[in-house]
């Protein structure tokens, strides 16, 4: 029988103004109109031509691949993200951020993922040493992978040497992006960026303190030896082909800010919801297991086994569609459209339900049932029916980075633990930018091939 993980709902079809500000104030992605499944382009009456839901793969065509020039960032975006990421790739448009994409590109080859893998693998085995010490009790996984991807970025943006806290910065992160639906709210429904909401204060102080953690540390960088290769001074020595500019010490505070917070955050919660998915699917994570051990013989996972182990990526690729790192992306109309009948104003606002797309019957056989050969069969599915990264021109410069992180994150935790439920309940999945679980995910981490031990409470390590 196909296992249907818990999934994200959806807005119930003829829903007014006062259920749609509920559910973003709650839960934003939830926002978005059951009519998607019927129609593929929705505006709800109170926002017609003003606000409009895309699902259709071939607009979304449009939308990101052959013209995006026409749908940049849009107000969300631009009210939640600008006032703490500033220029940084995810908001940079038009020549801006054409020249950053040139020059950050080289910093992601396949080369520089070769050079970083052990960096990468290193903090998945200290967290999997931690599971084993913890005498298989309950296992915090939300918190267990935050702190292993946080290493890692710290490995691969700052060299590892704490010359910088990347605790304080994430924290910083995560307070200014709790507030985070009121600002959706608020862009949507054109309200005064003056107006207060809860959680401003604290916001604006968790934006000046991140900023200028990294203001200090990139002016420390920019007049020191800079004689360790990482991503740092990789992005320092970094110049565009084209025009030979390199990024001021304002632009490297938006691009570390940039890639800590989206790599750590993205990796981080797509980890802990592969985490929960082998906790029911034990089969499944059998399958993995022998493919892995078929491909490391017990070793440290490498760069050149990594194209070996496509049932463990097939595994995170799944996990992704089911959960995807942003389950809601938004764009803005900068003239009139009509899309599928609906007609769209120039500045309206164009909400993208990436999680509805991946469970759309229109598009996936069995929608909401895990299928872990999803991935493995041939070919791929179109571009913008799986946009865990987005798409076009503009999607994701670290998605290989990304996905390199996970697959070997995974194999290596699978090298030494087996996981197992730790409860009965079902996780509630949460937006918050990110999709993450609403609480704490536990599950229980047994040796392989040992026994579970009597329960014993377990606090995730951070990075050091």
């Amino acid at each position: 029988m196909d296992f249907e993980p818990v999934k994200l709902g959806e807005m119930p079809k003829e829903s007014g103004r006062a259920t749609f500000i509920r559910r973003l104030l709650t839960n934003p992605a939830t926002a978005a109109p059951a009519e998607l499944y019927e129609s593929k382009v929705v505006s709800p009456k109170f926002a017609a031509g003003k606000l409009v839901y895309v699902a259709d793969a071939a607009h979304l065509e449009t939308i990101f691949v052959e013209r995006p020039e026409d749908f940049p960032k849009g107000r969300i975006d631009q009210r939640i993200l600008r006032p703490i990421f500033n220029d940084g790739l995810l908001l940079a448009e038009g020549g801006d951020w054409r020249w950053k994409r040139r020059l950050t590109a080289p910093v992601f080859s396949p080369a520089a993922m070769k050079r970083f893998l052990p960096d990468i693998v290193a903090p998945f085995v200290t967290t999997a040493e931690a599971f084993l010490a913890a005498g298989n009790g309950p296992v915090d996984a939300s918190g267990a992978m935050k702190s292993a991807t946080l290493e890692v970025i710290d490995r691969l943006l700052f060299g590892g040497e704490r010359e910088i806290d990347p605790d304080a910065i994430m924290t910083h992160v995560e307070n200014y992006l709790a507030p985070t639906p009121w600002m959706v709210a608020y862009a949507l429904f054109g309200i005064s960026p003056a107006m207060p909401f809860p959680g401003q204060r604290r916001q604006s102080r968790a934006r000046d303190g991140a900023r200028n953690i990294l203001g200090e540390f990139v002016a420390r960088r920019r007049a020191g030896e800079r004689s360790s290769d990482d991503l740092t001074n990789r992005l320092l020595a970094a110049s565009d082909p084209e025009t030979g500019g390199v990024l001021s010490d304002g632009d490297m505070v938006d691009m570390l800010l940039t890639l800590q917070a989206a790599g750590h955050e993205t990796s981080a919660n797509a980890l802990t919801w592969a985490l929960y998915l082998l906790t029911r699917l034990p089969a499944v994570q059998e399958q993995l297991i022998a493919e892995v051990d078929a491909v490391t013989a017990g070793g440290p996972v490498t760069y050149d086994q990594m194209p070996r182990l496509l049932a463990v990526r097939a595994f995170i690729e799944e996990t992704m569609r089911l959960y995807p790192p942003a389950p809601s992306l938004s764009r803005m109309a900068r003239k009139a459209e009509n899309f599928s009948g609906v007609a769209v104003e120039a500045g309206a606002a164009v909400l993208v339900p990436v999680h509805l797309i991946h469970r759309h019957p229109d598009y996936w056989k069995r929608p909401d049932a895990f299928d872990l050969d999803r991935f493995l069969r041939p070919g791929r599915p179109p571009r913008t029916v799986y946009m865990p990264f987005g798409a076009g021109p503009k999607i994701c410069v670290g998605a290989q980075l990304a996905l390199s992180e996970m697959t070997a994150g995974l194999a290596t935790l699978l090298q030494a633990v087996r996981f197992e439920p730790a409860t009965g309940g079902e996780p509630r999945p949460l937006h918050r930018v990110t999709l993450r679980p609403a609480d704490d995910l536990l599950v229980m981490a047994a040796p392989r091939g040992g026994r579970l031990r009597p329960k014993t409470s377990f606090t995730a390590p951070r990075a050091a």
